[in-house]
């Protein structure tokens, strides 16, 4: 090789180096590991950030239910300091998260300078109120045993899957517990797999299908639960969850009809006000099947927790007591003192 053609090597060369430093440290100001398994298009969503507070990850919607969801990645502030949040909302909903979830870092990384879509999901950390409720009140009522062996092989029927918070907190407790997951629509499944990490194996599944259908064959069938929860909204304005179509009284009689004598059938209420007449008279309905029914209210959210036995609770002051510090002692055993804070029981 001539010296002509060496010189204009290394300057060929040097002008590649040059151009690779210029775009690494002025057009890359953040440092973002890509992982090649999401594809093209995410890496658009990755980049809108608000102020650095939050990244959207994944917009899709739903040719089942009409619904558009939205994932996003949130920087909060806390007492432990800065962590990151994943949240999950129907668009046009956006302060109304139907599942958060909080991710674990890589190593030192922070929210500023990682992919946040490569964190894991830490399923024991709840961070809806309404969540640590519905997961407490089978332990308040003794349908689930605060004693882990106990619970072994016990059958839980979650209707409604959301981004499997709830059951994913159970079976990561208790991988021994025997749960099945109904959700109407596979694009949430969808979600709930490649982004809250909900897994399926031989102890927890999920079912596509209508949950409505499935609790009357379940009747006809004779299949009994330890633990039903019934968490699935519709488009209402004043009282979207339970879904209507679940508020009739042939349902509500499904429901016992699968429950066990000892079990639990745990409802998640959302309205505006808890003491409307629609919100009273739903109550009163469920527990025209039940023996008792009990209602949890919590602090910081407006969603009310139904917890409904085949046997008879007392509503005596002592019994209500009693009630009260048995559900001190679940949340804070489970963990989930820090989220649910103060109940009341009614």
């Amino acid at each position: 090789m001539s010296l002509r053609a060496k010189q204009y090597f290394v300057c060929i060369f040097s002008l590649c180096i040059l151009m690779y430093l210029v775009l690494y440290f002025y057009l890359l100001p953040s440092e973002v590991v890509v992982d090649e398994q999401y594809g093209h298009g995410d890496e658009d969503l990755l980049i809108q950030k608000k102020g650095l507070e939050e990244s959207v990850i994944l917009q899709k919607c739903s040719t089942s239910t009409d619904n558009c969801y939205v994932v996003v990645d949130r920087k909060v502030q806390t007492e432990l300091g800065q962590m990151v949040e994943r949240h999950m909302y129907v668009k046009g909903f956006e302060d109304e998260s139907d599942t958060i979830v909080r991710l674990i870092p890589q190593g030192e990384k922070t929210f500023e300078y990682s992919d946040t879509r490569m964190w894991k999901v830490d399923h024991l950390s709840i961070r809806a109120q309404y969540i640590a409720a519905l997961i407490s009140a089978p332990f308040i009522v003794s349908a689930l045993s605060l004693v882990d062996s106990d619970n072994d092989g016990k059958t839980i029927l979650e209707i409604g899957l959301g981004g499997g918070s709830l059951d994913m907190f159970l079976h990561q407790l208790n991988p021994k517990l025997d749960i099945t997951a109904v959700e109407l629509d596979p694009v949430v499944v969808e979600i709930a797999h490649n982004w809250f990490s909900v897994s399926e194996d031989s102890t927890r599944r999920t079912l596509v299908t209508d949950g409505l259908e499935f609790i009357k064959n379940a009747r006809k069938s004779g299949d009994k639960y330890d633990v039903v929860f019934l968490d699935a909204c519709d488009s209402s304005i004043t009282i979207p969850c339970p879904s209507k179509i679940f508020r009739t009284p042939e349902i509500y009689y499904s429901f016992s009809e699968i429950i066990k004598t000892s079990g639990a059938f745990i409802v998640n209420i959302l309205s505006q006000d808890e003491d409307v007449p629609d919100v009273l008279q739903i109550v009163e309905d469920m527990s025209q099947h039940f023996g008792s029914c009990l209602k949890i209210s919590i602090t910081d959210e407006i969603n009310i927790i139904v917890v409904c036995t085949k046997q008879a609770i007392s509503d005596s002051p002592a019994n209500i007591d009693f009630l009260r510090r048995r559900a001190h002692a679940v949340t804070m055993q489970l963990g989930l003192h820090d989220v649910l804070k103060t109940i009341k029981m009614n």
